[in-house]
């Protein structure tokens, strides 16, 4: 079965859309995007197209990949004062100069939409109750609640450590009752862990990672990753090959990205209504 997320996206956008309206929501996103990226580009001008789509306004804020660390941290900090701004978020990835100096922790709270902010992080992976989740994290729910899935008792292997999916989606799992192991691109001999999984969720961007002969027969996999190959954007997985051995699969494009992206929204509008409660 090949999991129809553009479906389960649609649905998701139609009800902010009905959200915003209702309430006449006056809501601006802003983008930081540092550096060039293929992936990220293909992400940007989709997720400035829902917010079209959906009523939300869309500020971009581009730089060079060698800006000062210092340039930066003032953005942060006038869009964490801007009553006009909603929320922000850093498109990832970013630079190293710029990560190893954590300038995402400047991000404030109320206004984090990618829940990636010291505050918001720590609480999804202590408590796993935070008010919103990475929006990957809760793209990744809604397609085993839509196929009917229930994780608890399941070994679900993460090809993917980082704060955005790999970890807050381990703390989820977690605490649903799945037995979860967690790897990377670099997992040595990745095929001995990936082969026991039952549901498999890679993200990591690196085309065909994922062989068939990876996979467990009648597996779930959720394609997480995005890159380009031959011109082609393309997940983790050799779609063609493992499709025919798995139970079910998400494409890509038009798989996780395009759910993801709905999440996003949906955050934004929740950081919205927290914010009209607090004035």
């Amino acid at each position: 079965m090949i999991i129809n997320c553009n479906k389960l996206a649609r649905r998701k956008i139609k009800d902010i859309k009905k959200r915003v309206r209702k309430k006449e929501m006056n809501i601006r996103l802003d983008i930081i995007y540092i550096g060039k990226n293929k992936a990220s580009d293909i992400y940007i001008k989709n997720k400035m197209k829902v917010a079209d789509s959906i009523g939300v306004r869309v500020n971009l804020h581009k730089f060079k990949k060698d800006v000062f660390y210092e340039v930066i941290k003032a953005v942060c900090n006038n869009l964490n004062f801007d009553p006009n701004c909603t929320g922000y978020f850093f498109q990832l990835p970013i630079p190293k100069h710029l990560s190893d100096k954590n300038i995402i922790d400047y991000i404030k709270s109320t206004k984090d939409v990618d829940c990636l902010a010291p505050t918001n992080l720590g609480r999804t992976l202590k408590t796993n109750k935070n008010s919103i989740k990475p929006a990957a994290v809760e793209a990744i729910i809604e397609i085993l609640k839509n196929i009917k899935v229930r994780p608890k008792s399941k070994h679900v292997v993460i090809v993917n450590d980082s704060n955005l999916i790999g970890k807050p989606l381990a703390a989820y799992l977690l605490g649903q009752g799945s037995t979860v192991t967690i790897c990377n691109e670099f997992t040595k001999e990745l095929k001995n862990f990936t082969k026991q999984a039952d549901i498999l969720v890679t993200a990591v961007g690196k085309a065909k990672l994922i062989k068939a002969d990876m996979v467990k027969d009648k597996s779930i996999v959720i394609d997480a990753g995005i890159s380009k190959s031959k011109g082609k954007v393309v997940g983790d997985a050799d779609f063609e090959n493992v499709s025919k051995k798995v139970k079910a699969i998400t494409p890509v494009p038009n798989g996780v990205g395009p759910l993801t992206i709905a999440y996003l929204f949906d955050n934004l509008v929740k950081l919205y209504e927290e914010q009209k409660k607090e004035k």
